[in-house]
């Protein structure tokens, strides 16, 4: 019975001693372990600022998208303007100048006054 009562306090023994094993390691640990939380805490601070700042970002990358878009519908209309110049000179080139359109409107209307003249005098 002796061999029992001896096997009763070796595991009452193992049992104290590992329950006095694991609290110095948990008061080993706690210090690092809150560390971590700490630093955990400071990355989720850093994480919300990048994002935040991606945000930003990415606001001013679509209003520079926009910008650059009028900016190069402007610059193409300016070069299409370019492009038909020419087209506009040779056209200007080609239109009779406003005396010889006068001289053919003022053509015209003294063969209608004499036309009229001559209905008038037949009747």
């Amino acid at each position: 019975m002796i061999i029992v009562y001896i096997s009763i306090a070796v595991i009452v023994a193992s049992l104290a001693y590992l329950g006095f094993v694991a609290f110095k390691t948990f008061k080993a640990a706690k210090p690092s372990i809150e560390s971590l939380q700490e630093t955990a805490a400071r990355m989720q601070v850093k994480t919300n600022a990048i994002k935040h700042e991606t945000d930003k970002l990415t606001i001013h990358q679509q209003q520079l998208m926009s910008d650059f878009e009028e900016k190069k519908k402007a610059v193409n209309t300016v070069v299409f303007s370019v492009k038909q110049t020419p087209v506009v000179f040779k056209n200007a080139f080609v239109a009779k100048p406003v005396a010889a359109l006068e001289r053919q409107y003022k053509a015209r209307q003294w063969k209608r006054n004499r036309i009229n003249r001559m209905a008038q005098s037949q009747s």
